[in-house]
């Protein structure tokens, strides 16, 4: 009864100790493991409890059990149904022990045997065990815990218990999950295993760590998504301290291997070790890299700093400097950023440095400088060559002058020849400081003016005006894929805007070909460098010379002037998907027969002819009072129409004189891959011959 007495009495002055009285709780430990060396123990003694409390650590729906083993050596069995450990994050965390009692040499005393919690973070120790060493007479206390072959190893003074020296072997990073989520609640930890030696301080206002760590395979991530790390290698001293207003964290060490995703900042991670030192905190959710400072060698150096929200989003970046050598850099640190723009494949070269400053996405500094760089787009929609100079930019300051030189640019196969222009920031914008002529298909290409607004919030990302000036249109033709027609093109671009991933025509594009003019207005691109371009324009044809637009593409010889127009035109990856054309000649002229042949195919109808149809074949050309052609194109089916419809169709072509004839067309519904088809054969010369 005695025993039962004090055992119960050393519980019930444990459970009302307030944290920081260490020292008599485990004086306490001790009295207890005493009491299974006495006679009675050896009987079996059952005793509860509402609650322990020790520095970090609070039980509560307390059993524990002094039994012997088959043996008659003392064993202590204890259940809690509730385990709190602010410093591991574990809260609720139901906890079985069963362990043999032993004491050692002196008054040295040793538990050890099985240890199962429910309900902890990455099932950490759902079947484990325990080994506990206390040495009063060296004032020690040594703890390991372990499942498999992962262990750590608590070591701390008796009169100190809140200062511990930890030995991590093998420990799952899961098993860390409420150390982060106390830091960082949106985070989330995968796989991976950590080894090294921490020293812990557990303080009254939060926790304090120290030491050198290794990480192998470890991942994570947000809820969001926006934040994840993949097979991440980590060789680092480290620093946790939770004490102050948030969690701040330091990482001095190298980095090697894996996958790194911050908000729209994409890394894959060298297999070879990179230098890492990174100062960060944690608050509300929030995380502040205040120091970053990376050095991958023969791919990219940089320091700097950055915030995102509780989202991932990244809401501040300072990149004092940076060094990137191509193609290295974009491999392990562009190409997935840039993949997600629409490029996910270039061929690069060269190196690029500067500095660059974004709040909430917006870039408030741009300072770059590039040495011999090269960029290809795999798809063919731009390469720049022999890229030399630099550009400096900022949001609220003027910056002086400089110079950007290139060896040659080719948009969508057209080439441009090497050129230079100057650039100054100012009021927000980076803009010419006079005109640029570049070399264009031996013609040339007039920069007259060109403005930058880096801000995502300005008006027009740029803004340009510019003309093409004897430009080779055979030469043209074949850097497109068109077919081949003589001439000169020359146009003017009075203004056109870029902003929001749209290029804008404002006012009209105007271009002098076939003797004519074709004007071009309402004109946008959405997309323009994408997967997926979207181009909406009007477009108005004035005085085209028949003979010369038949002349290039082979549908036989039409003589006169024709006009017209293509409105609401829309084009999705430059195929036309709607419009509403209407091309008309009504001024007169000749057609050979070989081009009524041709109309006659593409309307999909015949003709009338005021003499047998064998004696048309005795003529060459016809002359002809109006020709006419329209098509509305909607839901991949175009509604065709002539000079005048009436119930047996509409007339294409109508005649004037002897020999005359009358080209109509039947088919009014005529689906568009059916019509291009017809229009490819005519001009082949594969149209059915008239008999």
């Amino acid at each position: 009864m005695a025993v039962s007495l004090a055992f119960g009495a050393a519980l019930a002055e444990w459970r009302g100790m307030r944290r920081g009285s260490s020292a008599i709780a485990t004086r306490y430990l001790l009295a207890l493991l005493a009491l299974a060396w006495l006679p009675v123990a050896r009987a079996g003694l059952v005793v509860g409890a509402d609650a322990l409390r020790l520095p970090g650590l609070e039980m509560t729906g307390i059993e524990a059990a002094l039994v012997a083993d088959p043996q008659g050596a003392p064993r202590l069995r204890l259940h809690a149904a509730r385990a709190t450990v602010p410093a591991l994050g574990w809260k609720d965390v139901g906890v079985r022990l069963d362990v043999a009692v032993r004491r050692l040499d002196g008054d040295r005393w040793q538990l050890d045997g099985g240890l199962a919690l429910q309900g902890a973070p990455g099932q950490a120790l759902r079947d484990g065990y325990v080994v506990l060493l206390a040495d009063p007479g060296n004032d020690t206390l040594a703890v390991t815990v372990g499942q498999s072959a992962a262990s750590l190893r608590a070591a701390m003074p008796l009169d100190q218990p809140n200062h511990a020296q930890l030995t991590l072997t093998r420990l799952p990073l899961a098993w860390l999950q409420g150390v982060l989520a106390a830091a960082w609640p949106e985070g989330r930890l995968g796989g991976g295993r950590a080894d090294g030696n921490i020293a812990l301080d557990l303080l009254d206002d939060g926790v304090r760590a120290t030491g050198d760590l290794a990480i192998g395979a470890a991942g994570f991530d947000s809820r969001s998504g926006a934040v994840a790390g993949q097979a991440l290698g980590l060789s680092a001293r480290v620093g946790f301290d939770s004490t102050g207003d948030g969690t701040r964290i330091d990482v001095d060490g190298r980095v090697r291997g894996g996958e790194l995703l911050l908000g729209s900042l994409y890394a894959k991670l060298p297999s070879r070790p990179a230098r890492l030192d990174v100062q960060a905190r944690l608050r509300h959710g929030r995380v502040e890299i205040q120091r970053l400072r990376y050095d991958d060698g023969d791919a990219l150096a940089l320091n700097g700093s950055l915030a995102l929200d509780a989202d991932g989003n990244l809401t501040a970046l300072d990149l004092d400097r940076f060094d990137a050598h191509l193609p290295a850099a974009y491999a392990r640190y562009g190409q997935g950023w840039l993949a997600a723009m629409g490029y996910p494949d270039l061929r690069t070269a060269g190196r690029l440095g500067g500095s660059v400053a974004l709040r909430d996405g917006e870039p408030v500094r741009l300072q770059l400088r590039a040495s011999a760089v090269d960029v290809v787009d795999a798809q063919g929609r731009i390469a720049l060559g022999g890229l030399d100079g630099g550009i400096d930019w900022e949001a609220r300051a003027a910056r002086p002058p400089t110079t950007l030189a290139w060896r040659d640019i080719r948009l969508y196969r057209v080439p441009l020849g090497a050129g230079q222009m100057r650039l100054q920031g100012r009021d927000g914008q980076l803009q010419t400081v006079a005109p640029v002529q570049v070399p264009l298909l031996q013609g040339t290409l007039d920069l007259q003016s060109l403005a930058l607004r880096p801000a995502a919030s300005a008006p027009g990302r740029v803004a340009l005006s510019l003309a093409v000036a004897g430009v080779d249109m055979p030469a043209l033709c074949r850097a497109l894929g068109w077919p081949e027609f003589q001439g000169k093109l020359g146009g003017a671009i009075p203004s056109l805007r870029y902003v929001d991933d749209r290029v804008e025509l404002a006012g009209g594009l105007s271009l002098n070909v076939f003797d004519g003019f074709v004007d071009v207005t309402d004109l946008s691109v959405q997309h323009p460098f994408g997967d997926v371009p979207v181009l909406d324009a009007d477009i108005a044809l004035r005085d085209i010379d028949l003979e010369k637009l038949t002349g290039v593409f082979d549908v036989g010889k039409i003589t006169g002037r024709m006009d017209g127009r293509i409105a609401g035109l829309k084009l999705l990856q430059w195929s036309p998907v709607a419009f509403d054309a209407e091309l008309h000649a009504d001024r007169g002229g000749r057609i050979s027969q070989r081009a009524v042949k041709s109309l006659t195919e593409i309307g999909g109808g015949g003709f009338v002819a005021g003499l047998q149809a064998r004696v048309l074949k005795l003529f060459d050309s016809f002359g002809y009072r109006r020709i006419g052609l329209s098509c509305v194109l909607r839901d991949n089916v175009c509604r065709m129409g002539g000079v005048d419809s009436g119930n047996d169709g509409y007339t294409i072509v109508e005649g004037r004189g002897l020999p005359y004839i009358k080209v109509v067309g039947h088919q009014q519904q005529v689906d568009w891959p059916v019509l291009v088809a017809r229009v490819k054969a005519a001009a082949s010369g594969s149209a059915p011959v008239i008999q």
